[in-house]
């Protein structure tokens, strides 16, 4: 996704959305109560994207069949049981 902005907003709780060409967008919702400057809530968002992205990795690296083929299986990860 190539970035074309980012928008922070403050109703309930402090929102950080990720805007892309195309209409693409990412957003996360932090926890209510943060009284960070718009830079610190940007740089949490960012870091908690970080952790979402390798979150569950080694899974798919070993997700391969016995002959050494990837699977199509959706993993499921310990958290969602």
């Amino acid at each position: 996704m190539q970035m074309m902005g980012i928008v922070v907003s403050r109703d309930q709780a402090p929102i950080v959305e990720f805007r892309g060409e195309g209409g693409e967008s990412i957003t996360v919702t932090l926890q209510a109560g943060h009284n960070l400057a718009n830079d610190e809530l940007i740089a949490k968002a960012k870091a908690m994207m970080i952790q979402v992205a390798q979150f569950g990795t080694d899974q798919v690296k070993s997700s391969v069949t016995s002959d050494g083929s990837p699977t199509d299986e959706v993993m499921e990860s310990e958290l969602s049981r």
